[in-house]
């Protein structure tokens, strides 16, 4: 993440479990961290004149994987954006960022970042709890049950290196670990750079007492994915998001 969306050419915010408020990691104790960091709720406002958040966005992830600063600000103004950061001595030293997706209500992780020098104190997983913690209520807030978290990752058979590959799939240990399983449906990340769609893997927790199956269920979470958030928020032609459904349909066959 990122935590999300990941590339093998961008550093990845790995196995970093924190000190989380609600003390629980879906049935399991999550380590503390340490006592300096504040994690807190970013508003569109606070989010644009945070210099050091731009900062580590910039440095975590590649051009072609970096959406504009305007589009996670303006989804957050419409409402339909979480960010968490984690502060430590008023400097923003990691960052969630959700999407809140109605239909079916499933929060989208878009990004997970934290600072290199602190990716041994257990970050990345609090934020990824705190960023659950703010999407449920958020959703609770409109009348919705959500259903659960999900969010993209590489295929690690698709590295060009070995490193690459340990890379990809450390990553998807790390989300195995705060709840994670991978779907085994065929999906593709729009082409966020305008050019190039890319095949990965969709990653999904459940809210507890729910689950996620089945291929109708499956291809409505994907046309969310495609229209709620890259058409609606993105500005992805709908015909470009209709033809990799229609591929991703054309492959998911049992």
């Amino acid at each position: 993440m990122r935590y999300t969306r990941q590339s093998t050419t961008s550093q990845p915010a790995l196995p970093l479990l924190m000190r989380c408020s609600c003390g629980l990691l879906f049935g399991r104790h999550m380590p503390e961290t340490a006592s300096d960091l504040v994690f807190d709720f970013a508003s569109a406002k606070t989010l644009a004149a945070d210099d050091a958040l731009w900062q580590l966005y910039d440095t975590a992830f590649p051009s072609t994987e970096r959406e504009p600063r305007n589009v996670i600000l303006e989804t957050l103004r419409r409402g339909d954006g979480v960010v968490v950061r984690a502060r430590q001595n008023s400097n923003t030293v990691g960052l969630a960022v959700a999407h809140m997706l109605r239909r079916p209500p499933v929060l989208f992780v878009v990004y997970l970042a934290v600072d290199p020098e602190l990716r041994s104190r257990h970050i990345g997983a609090t934020l990824f709890e705190k960023l659950w913690e703010e999407g449920r209520r958020r959703y609770s807030d409109e009348g919705l049950k959500v259903e659960g978290m999900v969010w993209e990752v590489d295929i690690p058979e698709r590295a060009t290196s070995e490193h690459g590959f340990k890379q990809s799939r450390r990553r998807i240990d790390f989300f195995e670990r705060v709840g994670g399983r991978l779907l085994p449906a065929p999906y593709f990340q729009p082409p966020v750079d305008g050019i190039t769609s890319v095949p990965m893997h969709l990653m999904f927790r459940p809210a507890p007492g729910r689950s996620l199956s089945g291929v109708a269920t499956h291809s409505a979470l994907v046309r969310a994915l495609y229209f709620e958030k890259y058409h609606a928020a993105n500005g992805i032609g709908e015909a470009v998001l209709q033809h990799l459904l229609n591929k991703i349909q054309g492959q998911d066959v049992v």
